[in-house]
């Protein structure tokens, strides 16, 4: 029974190490990239061929890659608000050959679409809810 016990513990005090370990890597990442610490990107994503010249806003962070509707839509996380980083896009996807469709934005997001460099898509970008200065980011390409 004596031998027991610090064993429990030895093992409950490792596993809060892995636990806050883990949690205070993927914040790292996070605030590395200038985003702010309740968001947790995930490992990034390789980009889809057409989206090579495709900008992107400083510390954008893609982490997820799906198919879905004919499109390959990467999405992830970019610091700052909604009119700087549309402003970002509108300035700059032109820049790199991208010829910009129609748009919306509201308050908590913005979109449009493009073409350009042989493939065409939409991209997105939505406040993340009580996580003020992230925001998510969708771009779709087909």
């Amino acid at each position: 029974m004596a031998l027991r016990r610090p064993i429990l513990v030895v093992a409950l005090i490792a596993a809060a190490a892995i636990i806050a370990a883990a949690a205070l890597g993927t914040t790292t990442r996070a605030r590395a990239a200038g985003l702010p610490g309740c968001v947790r990107p995930q490992a990034r994503v390789v980009v889809p061929h057409g989206l090579a010249g495709f900008p992107l806003p400083r510390g954008a962070i893609l982490d997820r890659r799906v198919n879905r509707y004919g499109y390959t839509i990467v999405s992830g996380y970019v610091p700052g608000a909604i009119n700087p980083v549309r402003d970002f896009f509108v300035g700059r996807l032109p820049d790199a050959g991208f010829r910009l469709g129609q748009g919306d934005a509201e308050a908590a997001e913005a979109e449009a679409a493009y073409i350009g460099h042989g493939v065409h898509g939409r991209w997105k970008v939505r406040a993340v809810a009580g996580c003020p200065g992230a925001l998510t980011l969708q771009i779709a390409v087909r």
